[in-house]
């Protein structure tokens, strides 16, 4: 049974975080699912409170990592030096993944360096900004690390993860009842060609092999802030 660990923090963006957990909970096989914070409780963009299931450092131990957005949350999160200091991620024995501005995180705990990426379109340059190639499309997968860009790639995040832990037969199980009807042939086709088309590859030296120890960080969070490509330019980044 394989652990996998949603990781969440105030204001995270409502439909990030539901979406993932509820395909991910489709199942009663293969996979446990836990949501782990800095607190027993969380609130979302829209008000709502969640329950964890345990602290952020117990990800550390999980076989996959999957990280949420937000637009107030993920600049505050990177602030927070509990919150970062929480993690020691290693890319050789974990899939991690994030949805949207999630990447600005795997970014700050230098799980992204020197790799492609891709985050929500409006975000795309604080990304670049930090340093990292980004990649304008849904789904950027380099070894055991994906990104998304969009709330919705959480379909193919998902779908990912469910085909590197299982198979692809565990992925058609858990989105079967999300298709819409008359076009699950069409969402098929466009799930397997976009996970297809999402690998890319860096030259062994670049691979990234543990999360490397962090001291303070190397982004501030005020280069979030007005006046910078950042999470709050143009429309509301989720």
């Amino acid at each position: 049974m394989y652990n996998i660990s949603i990781i969440v923090f105030d204001q995270f963006t409502d439909i990030d975080f539901f979406l993932m957990r509820d395909i991910l909970g489709r199942t009663n096989t293969d996979w446990r699912v836990r949501v782990l914070g800095a607190k027993s409780t969380h609130t979302s963009a829209l008000g709502t409170v969640i329950q964890t299931d345990g602290h952020l450092s117990e990800a550390n131990s999980a076989d996959a990592v999957l990280f949420v957005s937000g637009q107030q949350g993920v600049p505050a999160a990177l602030a927070d030096p509990a919150f970062m200091s929480a993690f020691q991620l290693n890319p050789q024995k974990q899939l991690i993944g994030s949805v949207c501005a999630g990447s600005f995180i795997l970014c700050e705990l230098g799980l992204l360096d020197g790799l492609p990426a891709t985050t929500h379109p409006d975000a795309q340059q604080g990304l670049v900004a930090m340093g990292v190639q980004v990649i304008d499309q849904a789904l950027v997968v380099v070894g055991n690390i994906a990104t998304t860009g969009g709330c919705l790639a959480a379909l193919y995040l998902t779908g990912w993860l469910a085909e590197q832990l299982v198979g692809v037969a565990k992925r058609r199980e858990i989105h079967r009842q999300l298709l819409p009807a008359g076009q699950s042939q069409v969402f098929e086709a466009l799930v397997q060609q976009t996970i297809a088309a999402a690998t890319f590859t860096v030259p062994h030296e670049q691979a990234p092999r543990s999360q490397p120890a962090r001291g303070p960080h190397r982004h501030k969070a005020t280069s979030y802030g007005a006046g910078s490509p950042n999470l709050n330019d143009g429309e509301i980044v989720k």
